[in-house]
């Protein structure tokens, strides 16, 4: 993935080959108006801070806009149906150097920007959707406790946990290069799916009667399963209709005011099948599969 070194666009490397990358993290603290969110539409990991601020109703302290879902040589980008609304820039990576002008290292999503200081403020997902649903809960309109007191250090354990073998595994079983990698992880994300399957065998969500911060953690995964990760990225051992506890309980998650709204299997689509060239060469985007959780009410 092409990054930035010292604010100039290299093509040939990715962050790990850089000898410095830096972090675009500042304090913040709960303020209506003062902040935006950028997203991608497509990115399960931007995925998750949007869905804090759906499911809360923090959506008026918070705006929230999405990159486009085509993906160039020089990362994301902004087009006619996908605007940046605050600066009217083209590309990402210009919020990025408006920020730092020598910037070095990977432009990603999700961002969070301040409209006041005109500089990023985060754009670490696990870190900012954790404080967008305790720091910011004050101005929710819908009071949920996603992250229980009582819960904290499993919450944060599951969480590395998912990420590193759901959220990112997917993306390894993608991008392998090797029969035998391929298999492998394959077998460890399946492996993984399998330990949520007997999980759910007797519980609504991941930590028992009520919805936490961890499912927001994992309906991003599941919602792209069918229609990319399966066919896209070869993660196909069993389908998602195979793991019924799992497909019912992202039917249970879709359920969730605030959930739904935030879904767009299209632009997913366009993104990762237009995007990633060195998997799919042509770009032709598939018409299906048709997702009957999508156009069936729940």
């Amino acid at each position: 993935m092409a990054v930035l070194e010292n604010g100039v666009w290299d093509t040939d490397k990715s962050a790990s080959e850089l000898p410095h990358v830096d972090r675009l993290e500042r304090n913040f603290g709960p303020e209506t108006g003062r902040y935006h969110l950028y997203v991608s539409r497509a990115c399960p990991f931007a995925h998750r801070p949007w869905l804090v601020i759906s499911v809360l109703g923090l959506d008026k302290a918070i705006s929230v806009s999405s990159v486009s879902a085509r993906r160039y040589s020089k990362g994301w980008e902004f087009d006619a149906d996908n605007r940046d609304i605050i600066g009217d820039s083209k590309l990402l990576s210009d919020i990025y150097l408006q920020s730092k002008p020598d910037y070095s290292g990977a432009v990603t999503v999700p961002v969070l920007f301040d409209r006041h200081e005109r500089k990023i403020v985060s754009t670490d997902s696990a870190s900012l959707s954790l404080k967008l649903a305790t720091e910011w809960l004050p101005l929710a309109e819908k009071q949920a406790e996603l992250v229980p007191a009582l819960l904290c250090q499993d919450i944060d354990q599951l969480n590395r946990w998912l990420h590193a073998s759901i959220n990112r595994k997917v993306y390894q079983v993608g991008f392998a290069k090797h029969q035998d990698e391929y298999e492998r992880t394959a077998r460890e994300l399946f492996s993984a799916l399998d330990e949520m399957e007997k999980r759910l065998t007797v519980q609504p969500f991941l930590f028992g009667e009520a919805m936490t911060i961890s499912d927001l953690f994992l309906l991003p995964s599941l919602v792209r399963f069918e229609a990319v990760y399966a066919i896209h990225f070869r993660a196909n051992t069993k389908s998602l209709a195979q793991l019924p506890n799992l497909y019912a309980y992202m039917l249970r998650m879709l359920a969730v005011p605030g959930v739904r709204e935030t879904i767009d299997m299209e632009h997913a689509k366009l993104h990762y099948y237009f995007s990633h060239r060195h998997i799919n060469p042509t770009g032709i985007v598939p018409t299906g599969p048709l997702l009957t959780w999508l156009i069936t009410p729940l």
